[in-house]
């Protein structure tokens, strides 16, 4: 890609990211939320927060190269920057997790699937990752990962700031060359919370036989929110150090000559 084709596709990236920023900026959440309230145990949230804080460093230890082995990685690499290969993944995904959080659902499990439907959020930002040529198994990569979770489920007036954290993060990354940046420990308990706050009431929901089919519904829903979320930072990311990789070669040739 040329300068040119570089610049007119971080346009149409930009264009979605303030699109999504947008609805994430003005998303007040479910009305379901006013009617649980007096129903939900207090410890309901801790548990959450505590189930995803486990989920997450379990994978991150041991989980992360079996996850690999579950898609075509090669495949993905070998079509860098191909939307259609990413868009084509994250379908596959959402069937499987309506598929778990449904079943799930119908038999009145609301925590237990928590690791699970972690192990395939994780999956679905992996082939992201892997399709824009990052590498998604090293610990500054694991931090970016936890960023782009939080921040597609922030909500308010703090999505915009989540977003810019997550830019940030890109910089010092891949301009400033920094190995690792972050607090992994400190990161997880963000991305945990931000889940937590997400799916407490439809993962309570969940726990009711029969009804629980509604929370089993809502884990492609959060899983398309991560997905598009992740996508476009990747693409947005992939195309910034393209277009640093060309000014580059442009200043080698004029210097040539």
């Amino acid at each position: 890609m040329n300068e040119k084709e570089i610049r007119r596709e971080l346009r149409r990236v930009r264009h979605r990211e303030n699109e999504i920023l947008a609805r994430n900026r003005f998303n007040k959440g479910l009305n379901l939320e006013s009617l649980l309230n007096k129903y939900i145990p207090d410890t309901l949230e801790q548990t959450l927060d505590s189930a995803f804080r486990e989920a997450f460093r379990l994978i991150f230890a041991k989980g992360t190269q079996v996850i690999g082995k579950t898609f075509n990685e090669k495949k993905l690499r070998e079509s860098e920057g191909s939307d259609a290969q990413v868009q084509r993944s994250g379908a596959q995904d959402m069937l499987l997790t309506t598929a778990e959080g449904t079943g799930l659902g119908l038999i009145g499990v609301g925590l237990p699937d928590i690791p699970v439907f972690t192990g395939m959020l994780l999956r679905t930002v992996y082939q992201c990752a892997a399709s824009y040529g990052f590498k998604y198994t090293t610990k500054t990569e694991q931090v970016f990962i936890l960023l782009l979770i939080e921040a597609a489920l922030t909500r308010g007036k703090e999505a915009e700031k989540r977003s810019h954290e997550v830019d940030e993060y890109m910089r010092k990354v891949d301009v400033e060359d920094f190995a690792y940046y972050g607090n992994i420990n400190e990161q997880i308990e963000r991305a945990s919370k931000a889940l937590s706050d997400e799916t407490l009431y439809l993962k309570f929901v969940q726990t009711i036989p029969v009804v629980g089919i509604a929370g089993g519904l809502s884990n492609p829903i959060y899983m398309n929110r991560v997905r598009n979320y992740a996508e476009v930072k990747y693409k947005k990311r992939w195309l910034l150090n393209r277009m640093r990789e060309a000014k580059a070669k442009a200043q080698e040739s004029s210097e040539e000559a």
